[in-house]
């Protein structure tokens, strides 16, 4: 079937759209590019800052193979896009920590002679539950086919660096059949995790601060319960239990072989288990809620 798009009249090109505020839409996907490397790294950044001043959890996901955000996100150029759209790993095994809080990346993945474009929409599916808010970085010669797999999504389009009017800003809106707006990046000088400390220090509220001191207290408070109760407790059945005097002999250490899908797979289980004990953090730091009071019986 032919690609109807490229047919377009030039009155009936998606070019540009009205200017508005990430932050103020209710996309949950947001896709962004420019004219250079630089520009699009920048663009995905300041986006990735509009949303966790909002304290939102936001994923970066580098979709060009010559972007290399990594790089410059302090990343691991290591598995990533490329492997998880042909389904051979899972997406939250391979997603890096970018040192920035509620930041995290997926980089680009090892080079391959094929992009299972395809794939695209399961790999974001499979992310969604665990973002907020994710940023997907491609070059300005992304191919039509990311198109295809974004066709029915809710997104928005982001032209970073300026140069709206551009023709490859034109032509890629139209190959991707997707509307794009022009970002600002006055608040994001330079493509650097260090441009968001300036941009996010100091957001945080004195209630917010106490909060955090409140739950901190409460985790306080458990930890003492729990080594109260390990000290009292006397030794199960089948302890061994050391004569006064003598010295234990801890037993031998335990080596144990592990390959990389074993490795890849025990990182997404920290990574996990860190996201539950964020959310436990968040839920005994909410205030209860109280039920209104009902009518007084006579």
């Amino acid at each position: 079937m032919p690609d109807v798009r490229r047919g377009r009249a030039a009155s009936e090109r998606l070019s540009f759209a009205v200017p508005r505020l990430p932050e103020d839409t209710d996309a949950w996907l947001h896709v962004v590019s420019g004219p250079s490397d630089t520009a699009v790294a920048r663009g995905a950044l300041d986006l990735a800052g509009r949303f966790l001043a909002g304290s939102q959890r936001v994923l970066i996901i580098d979709g060009g193979p010559r972007l290399r955000l990594h790089a410059r996100f302090a990343g691991e150029a290591r598995w990533g896009v490329i492997e998880c759209l042909t389904g051979e790993l899972p997406v939250l095994g391979l997603v890096q920590e970018t040192g920035q809080p509620n930041l995290y990346m997926l980089t680009h993945g090892l080079p391959a002679s094929r992009t299972h474009w395809a794939g695209l929409g399961r790999l974001l599916e499979e992310a969604r539950p665990h973002f907020a808010r994710t940023v997907l970085a491609l070059d300005a010669d992304a191919p039509a086919a990311i198109g295809d797999a974004l066709a029915g999504w809710h997104l928005e389009g982001w032209w970073a660096g300026g140069a709206r009017a551009g023709r490859r800003a034109v032509k890629m809106a139209d190959r991707l059949a997707i509307h794009l707006c022009d970002l600002d990046l006055t608040a994001t000088p330079e493509a650097r995790l260090e441009a968001l400390d300036a941009r996010l220090g100091g957001r945080e509220s004195a209630a917010t601060l106490s909060d955090e001191a409140v739950v901190q207290e409460r985790l306080d408070a458990l930890t003492r319960d729990a080594v109260d109760q390990a000290l009292t407790a006397g030794p199960g059945e089948g302890a061994t239990v050391t004569p006064p005097g003598a010295q234990a002999i801890p037993p031998p250490p335990v080596v144990l072989e592990c390959d990389l899908q074993v490795r890849e797979r025990l990182r997404f289980l920290l990574w996990m288990r860190r996201i539950q004990s964020d959310e436990l953090r968040a839920e005994i730091a909410r205030p209860a809620r109280v039920a209104p009071p009902g009518p007084a019986r006579p």
